[in-house]
């Protein structure tokens, strides 16, 4: 039964859980306004199976297990618990005892994962786990007296109803009751009310105390991970650029509530800065630290913010008297342009905080409220107005590197099977204009009829918006989709994974949907449907490259190792960073355009990767990963040896004699 004592420890926790937990959302509330589409059920059916399947967490093995653990070790007694108290009694001696067997291992298993939390973190200690103080420690602690102390009052109970104090149901339980029973039942009796007390107030007020230290992820994880996007993978919100008075986030209540929640959700851990290409290479960003200041930012000011929307100050440019800015306070600039928005930190990130949409926000506003940013993106922005293009060639010039080949645009024939969708680097660059003309070999020796858009054709827009330029790449899309719409266009087959996602994915939020696929799709579909035989012998070792926007952003990863492994001679190799684990070039969120000057280089880090397996050829599928391969062969002095190909470029000196 419960004493006025007990009650008062429930209601004190309820309180500080209650008021901690409004204080948290308050602050996220102070965001602006963000719908998250989805029905509620399937929101909360990806949610439970992802919660107690654990599966982003177990990604990695002993993190994984240690957590797995603890939350099942805790979760599954807190909902039994009272089932079991109330019921047990009355339960047949084979149903109890397996209840308790399940239990009593269950907790056990929860003490093990507490062990190999306090052996990590201050045993081993890796270097991606912060200190806060001793917060971390008491809170390990705090959970291993909780299950101490429950193991205890069982040890107990043992004392008083078994002789000598040992059941074959509790194993753990056992060992206390072992020792307890030298004290006498009646000692253990009397014993058993107070040792439950302290476990039961240790419980309580652990829950009541969720807000105000790190146990909080266990809601705002949860939460955010119901709330997580529902949109494809990669796509970033639509800017109204006719209408809005502001573009991007300047001050921290510029960010939606749900960006906000992201802050509270992340548990630290330190997986993103892991696999960030830019941290990895001493870069000034990590993706922990980012959402960390951003949180700090907003702990910082959530006050003052509400009391000036409550008095109905105007905030839009910043904050009364403010001495510390979002930007140039919390994060720099440095920071802010050092992400190559290659999707790592958010493909592992256990707690599905989104990184990226912060940082293309935060470009944003640098870019077209305060014309900030490095001085070589003036000019890449300029060719983008002057020429539709990066390198400000001719737009008249985009389509003379087919003149030859004798591919027709669609002005003079839109009656085929696709658009054949060039880019700017397939149409320009001296390099990877071969990559174009590989293709249109490999299209005619499967009879597929095709045609391209020429001097119609403007970049797809994809360095500009993930550069922070939404104004142009809006104008840039709207153009290109006028255009393929104006054709009717459906099927379009794409080289670069920066132009294929944009078009698959962004280009409908503007009224542009089409049937998109990679070049290796299409080359596998060509290949599976028996219309390319590929016989000529290479007889090379080959690694593959995972472009970033073709492997995390879209899961194309079998289809390009599908068509490598049809080319006959090719024995292909995988790097130890592949697949979803994939390290990025370097080059995308723009920066391919920019200066490499802080840290190491990413792409002769990545290069580095791939010389360790010791191949022959460097395999890639995107244009911009062929310039940093390239380039990154030369620092390591092995272009001589170590040659760059597109997979299509393989697949077209692999053709039958005659289909070439």
């Amino acid at each position: 039964m419960l004493n006025s004592l007990d009650l008062l420890v429930i209601g004190l926790s309820l309180v500080l859980l209650l008021y901690g937990s409004a204080r948290k959302i308050a602050r996220w509330r102070v965001g602006e306004p963000e719908i998250r589409q989805g029905s509620a059920g399937r929101r909360f059916a990806v949610m439970f199976g992802s919660v107690v399947g654990h599966d982003r967490i177990l990604e990695e093995a002993w993190p994984g297990w240690m957590h797995f653990f603890l939350f099942f070790g805790f979760m599954v007694p807190f909902v039994f618990v009272v089932f079991v108290q109330a019921h047990l009694p009355a339960l047949a001696p084979s149903t109890a005892g397996g209840i308790s067997l399940i239990l009593d291992t269950i907790g056990g298993l929860a003490i093990v994962g507490l062990l190999m939390a306090l052996f990590r973190r201050y045993g081993l200690k890796p270097k991606r786990l912060d200190e806060r103080g001793s917060e971390d420690l008491v809170l390990l602690l705090w959970l291993l007296f909780i299950f101490i102390s429950g193991f205890m009052v069982e040890g107990l109970r043992l004392a008083v109803v078994h002789p000598g104090g040992v059941s074959w149901t509790a194993p753990l339980g056992s060992l206390f009751g072992s020792i307890f029973s030298h004290l006498g039942p009646k000692t253990c009796a009397g014993a058993i009310g107070t040792v439950w007390r302290i476990h039961f107030y240790a419980i309580i007020l652990l829950i009541g105390t969720m807000p105000y230290n790190k146990l909080f992820h266990v809601i705002s994880g949860i939460l955010n991970n119901y709330w997580r996007s529902d949109q494809p993978k990669g796509v970033v919100s639509l800017l109204d650029i006719e209408n809005s008075e502001t573009f991007g986030v300047a001050h921290v209540h510029q960010f939606t509530w749900k960006q906000l929640m992201d802050s509270d959700a992340c548990i630290r851990c330190g997986r993103c800065q892991d696999n960030c290409p830019a941290y990895l290479t001493d870069k000034p960003l990590t993706p922990k630290q980012l959402v960390q200041d951003i949180r700090q930012c907003l702990y910082d000011k959530a006050d003052i913010i509400r009391k000036c929307k409550a008095a109905g100050e105007d905030i839009t440019w910043g904050l009364p008297d403010e001495e510390k800015t979002l930007i140039g306070g919390y994060l720099t600039e440095d920071q802010i342009w050092s992400c190559t928005t290659c999707r790592a930190c958010m493909e592992v990130c256990p707690m599905f905080v989104e990184h990226i949409d912060k940082v293309v926000d935060l470009r944003r506003n640098l870019v077209l409220m305060e014309s900030s940013f490095p001085s070589e993106v003036q000019t890449v922005f300029k060719n983008f107005e002057n020429n539709s293009n990066p390198w400000g060639i001719g737009w008249a010039d985009r389509g003379n590197w087919a003149k030859e080949l004798g591919v027709t645009t669609m002005a003079e024939n839109s009656d085929v099977e696709l658009l054949f969708w060039v880019g700017c680097s397939g149409s320009f660059d001296d390099r990877y204009k071969k990559v174009s003309t590989a293709l249109v070999k490999v299209l005619k020796a499967a009879g597929v009829s095709f045609s391209i858009l020429g001097p119609e054709e403007k970049c797809c827009g994809d360095s500009a918006r993930k550069m922070g330029n939404e104004y142009l790449y809006q104008m840039l899309a709207m153009e290109n989709i006028e255009t393929m719409n104006g054709y009717g266009v459906k099927d379009i087959v794409v080289m670069c994974p920066h132009g294929y996602n944009t078009l698959k994915k962004d280009y409908k939020q503007l009224g542009g949907d089409y049937n998109v696929m990679h070049h290796t799709e299409y080359i596998a579909k060509l290949i599976n449907e028996g219309r390319l035989k590929l016989k000529r012998p290479w007889a090379a070792k080959a690694v593959y490259h995972d472009s970033c926007y073709l492997g995390r952003y879209n899961e194309v990863y079998e289809a390009p190792r599908s068509v490598l492994r049809e080319v006959p001679g090719i024995e292909l190799v995988e790097m130890d960073r592949h697949h979803k684990r994939g390290f990025c070039c370097g080059a995308g969120g723009g920066r391919m355009w920019m200066e490499e000057t802080l840290g190491s280089k990413i792409n002769d880090n990545r290069v580095g990767q791939a010389l360790e397996k010791d191949p022959e050829i460097a395999v890639t599928a995107c244009p911009f990963c062929m310039v940093m391969f390239e380039d990154g062969l030369k620092f390591h002095n092995r272009e001589e040896d170590v040659k760059v190909k597109d997979v299509v470029e393989l697949v077209a000196e692999a053709l039958e004699v005659g289909d070439a």
